[in-house]
């Protein structure tokens, strides 16, 4: 009978992967990676690091085996490096985190896995780190946080309006719903607004604010209060029906706050008592 094996696949796929290409696939993979990668034994000694480690520190392959971080890093990096690491080989499980390092090229932002390394025979080898540079990640992310308080600042102001009546006078119209954050941001305004402009009076119009309730009410009168103490007095204006049924309704204590129908006639009064 005519011999059944197939001599058409190659000699390496018949035979199973040579040790010696699969190690140089390996070493070529890690060397292409943008990350940093290093292998160190149990006495934090290095054994090996990758193309991008010896392009970011500047050390060769050579140079750093079987030396520590000191060639690297200051004294109180190397602490910390070596705690973490500890901490990695005893609990015998991964530590994936972010930090800041003091290297050759300056203050850096890295995200950082280490993981113990184990021999075939199940003996601890070392640790092995995968170190990626994140510091343009980190920059944008500081912008966007930059953009958005500035944002939000801007929001702020426009949802607290301070408008310069008259020499003395400032008018605040209060439009929309008011919240806890929101009523500290009025009563903030306000002070600053009356500390900048040197008002005597200050005139809350709360003709856009439909629902009245214990918040709303709370900040007028925190309002007020501030006011006083900054030597500044203030006018009410614009309260409708609903929103007076709901201060009676609530028991808020307006003693002390000059109530007006609408925001022209708190001008005249602001004027007229100037």
């Amino acid at each position: 009978m005519a011999d059944q094996t197939d001599d058409r696949a190659p000699a390496d796929e018949r035979d199973g992967p040579d040790p010696q290409e699969t190690r140089e696939w390996v070493l070529a993979l890690v060397n292409s990676s943008p990350s940093l990668v290093y292998l160190k034994d149990t006495e934090f000694r290095y054994r090996f690091v990758n193309r991008q480690f010896e392009q970011d520190s500047r050390k060769s392959n050579a140079e750093m085996y079987g030396r520590g971080d000191e060639m690297i890093m200051p004294p109180e990096f190397v602490a910390q490096v070596r705690a973490d690491e500890l901490k990695v080989m005893e609990g015998g499980s991964p530590l994936a985190y972010e930090e800041e390092v003091v290297t050759p090229k300056g203050r850096r932002h890295f995200s950082v896995v280490k993981l113990p390394v184990y021999g075939p025979d199940g003996a601890l080898l070392g640790i092995g780190g995968f170190v990626t540079d994140i510091t343009e990640r980190k920059l944008q992310e500081l912008e966007q946080q930059r953009m958005i308080a500035a944002q939000r600042e801007a929001l702020r102001e426009l949802s607290t309006p301070l408008l310069p009546i008259a020499e003395g006078v400032l008018a605040v119209p209060l439009v929309g719903v008011i919240d806890a954050e929101r009523a500290a941001q009025i009563v903030d305004n306000l002070l600053q607004g009356i500390a900048s402009h040197r008002a005597h009076t200050a005139i809350l119009d709360i003709t856009g604010i439909r629902v009245m309730d214990t918040e709303v009410a709370r900040a007028l009168v925190q309002a007020a209060r501030a006011s006083k103490l900054v030597g500044a007095r203030v006018v009410l204006t614009g309260i409708s029906p609903e929103v007076a049924q709901t201060l009676v309704a609530l028991g808020v204590d307006l003693s002390g706050i000059t109530t007006l129908a609408t925001l022209a006639n708190g001008i005249a009064f602001a004027l007229r008592e100037a």
